[in-house]
């Protein structure tokens, strides 16, 4: 215990003469910088150019009103005295309208098109109906009842993104309804 007691107080001496012999370095005196006044700036302005007028804009024509029915361009034909129509104008019928065909729509690659799309849509949201409510849930506890809802709830998204055409969706949404319904079913 002495030892102790004496090199702390070893320790202690060693401490204050080594705060003792140091000091703070202070910084000498310096002379205040003397700074120069700026020089005077002399702007000349530019001239001004004189303005001048702009070149004059022709009318515009007078407006024609909206209802006015365009003017018929006169036909070059003279009036026909004929009242019998052609034998050959009858005959000849107009020549038959092609149904233009709509380009192809672009998908990605081994996405079906929008009927099989909904078809598949269709059956899976099916499938999902058949298994979630083919599930007795008068008997489930709480936690499974809350699942079973969600579940239900789930389907009930898949058939507004059915109706939207939202096909992917809809079928992502059906698959997890009747995972969770084979899960339930499982318990």
């Amino acid at each position: 215990m002495t030892k102790v007691l004496l090199s702390l107080v070893v320790l202690a001496a060693a401490a204050s003469t080594a705060c003792a012999t140091a000091s703070a370095k202070v910084a000498p005196d310096r002379p205040a910088l003397e700074v120069p006044a700026p020089p005077t700036k002399v702007v000349e302005s530019a001239p001004m150019p004189e303005p001048t007028t702009p070149d004059p804009v022709p009318d515009l024509p007078p407006a024609q009103p909206t209802n006015a029915r365009p003017s018929r361009p006169q036909s070059r034909e003279p009036a026909r005295t004929d009242p019998k129509p052609d034998a050959t104008a009858t005959e000849s019928a107009p020549p038959p309208v092609t149904p233009v065909t709509p380009p192809p729509q672009l998908r990605a690659a081994g996405t079906p098109d929008p009927s099989e799309a909904a078809k598949q849509a269709q059956v899976s949201i099916d499938r999902a109906s058949k298994a979630i409510h083919s599930l007795n849930a008068q008997n489930f506890p709480k936690e499974r009842l809350a699942v079973y809802k969600n579940a239900l709830l789930l389907l009930a998204q898949a058939e507004e993104a059915l109706k939207k055409a939202d096909f992917e969706n809809a079928k992502k949404l059906a698959e997890k309804v009747e995972t969770t319904a084979k899960e339930l079913q499982g318990r």
